[in-house]
């Protein structure tokens, strides 16, 4: 730079060398694009989150999963270690000792009372054996197995049974569901009287295993289920089993060798269409005063005015 000097006034001059500072702009923040990159990183992050959660939802579910078949193959192996497939002797020996107390019948208190204490070792611990002497007495002859059978997850025994009520001789073929493990044996639910078992047959498609749905039912439809079931139980109890084929898929019947003693402990579930009730019926027998409990459980089904009995079991329960 040169300084001329012209009177009173002073002048700069240029120097043609000299290259003028251009001054540089402050860069300026992009808030769109900041905020463009705020979102993918919450998006991100988010997706991440949900990655993780779906992952462990994942895992949550398999390890329900495994658990499960653990469960059903710990009941395989159950079931496989009862050591029991059909019949045997160790099981036969049981029952036999079972049915000469069950269908003995002493006319004395003392002797009842001796009777079902003794009868309680064989019953699981939800069941008693409470039956009270009367006039009449029954005395057991002898019985042979008939067939051993599984229903509803139950295996029952059913025998043919010779007995004498007051001293008059009378049959009838009895089931009786039970359970074993280890080679012991207990019976689970209340023997019952029925039709021989007939091994010949056409076997059609297997049904699929029944899974109970509880659920509140209203006050009328309780009572119409309820009034059925009494009903039909008392049919069930007078009629012959060629009667109830119009009433049952399966038809049984008794054909008037026990009357209705009580029907108690009546529960109704399932749906509007398709009731379940189950109850613990007491049948006395027709020539004596001798009485015995059934486990029932009706599977119905909704007609007109009425209900059709889809299934007719003799328990409450299963596996």
């Amino acid at each position: 730079m040169i300084l001329i000097k012209i009177g009173s006034f002073e002048f700069k001059k240029r120097n043609s060398n000299q290259v003028d500072k251009i001054p540089r702009k402050k860069k300026k923040v992009n808030m769109k694009s900041a905020r463009i990159i705020v979102w993918i990183t919450m998006v991100f992050i988010f997706c991440s989150g949900v990655m993780a959660f779906i992952k462990a939802s994942n895992v949550s579910q398999t390890n329900h999963k495994l658990q499960k078949e653990v469960q059903t193959y710990q009941t395989k192996l159950d079931q496989a270690s009862t050591n029991i497939n059909g019949y045997s002797p160790l099981l036969n020996n049981y029952m036999q000792g079972f049915l000469k107390l069950y269908l003995t019948y002493p006319n004395n208190t003392d002797a009842m009372d001796k009777r079902n204490q003794a009868l309680s070792a064989y019953y699981a611990t939800n069941l008693t054996a409470n039956d009270q002497a009367g006039k009449d007495s029954q005395t057991f002859n002898k019985a042979y197995i008939q067939s051993i059978y599984t229903q509803q997850g139950v295996k029952i025994a059913q025998y043919y049974v010779n007995y004498s009520v007051n001293n008059n001789q009378t049959n009838g073929y009895l089931n009786i569901p039970f359970k074993v493990k280890n080679s012991k044996f207990t019976v689970v639910s209340y023997p019952y009287f029925s039709n021989k078992i007939d091994p010949v047959g056409h076997i059609g498609k297997l049904q699929s295993k029944y899974t109970k749905e509880n659920q509140t039912t209203s006050v009328n439809l309780n009572n119409r289920v309820i009034d059925f079931t009494k009903s039909f139980l008392k049919k069930y109890v007078a009629a012959k089993t060629s009667d109830m084929k119009f009433i049952m898929a399966k038809p049984q019947g008794l054909a008037g060798k026990y009357k209705v003693a009580n029907i108690q402990n009546l529960h109704v579930y399932g749906t509007k269409n398709n009731p379940i009730v189950q109850c613990l019926l007491t049948l006395k027998r027709s020539d004596s005063d001798i009485e015995h409990s059934e486990n029932v459980t009706l599977k119905l089904s909704k007609q007109q005015t009425t209900y059709f009995v889809d299934q007719f079991n003799h328990n409450i329960g299963g596996n």
